[in-house]
């Protein structure tokens, strides 16, 4: 139940209540989807943050509608760095995908020709006996 701000503080502040409920509804999706605060008050959720912002006039209504590619809302640093940090695993893990199944067919292959297991673990692997340095 919403007690701070209170509905009877908020219900001024749109036409009718189902409009305010879409107003609090899209705000507090925005702050969930990293958007920045308009206030300084630490709220306990997203749905009580974006009832402060509405009653302290921060946020407020557009009659009309806009396509969704029409506007946007910005990233906190935290959801941009965490975003990349996703692209940087997904391309990790896809270049190890790669290179598994390179090392397979370079295995299956030495396999139909008999070649020694020695020689199949140099042809696999010579970036990484190149790389590797053993400090003594």
């Amino acid at each position: 139940m919403l007690t701070d701000p209170t509905l009877e503080q908020l219900l001024p502040k749109a036409s009718c209540a189902y409009e305010l409920a879409v107003l609090v509804s899209k705000r507090a999706s925005q702050i969930v989807d990293g958007a920045q605060p308009m206030i300084p008050d630490h709220a306990d959720n997203a749905v009580s943050l974006a009832c402060k912002e509405i009653l302290e006039d921060k946020v407020v209504g557009v009659k009309g509608t806009l396509p969704k590619d029409a506007y946007t809302v910005p990233l906190t640093r935290e959801a941009r760095l965490a975003i990349e940090a996703e692209r940087k695993a997904r391309e990790q893990k896809e270049m190890f995908r790669r290179d598994a199944q390179a090392a397979d067919m370079v295995y299956a292959e030495q396999i139909q020709n008999e070649t020694p297991a020695e020689d199949i673990v140099s042809e696999v692997l010579p970036a990484a006996e190149e790389t590797e340095t053993v400090e003594e």
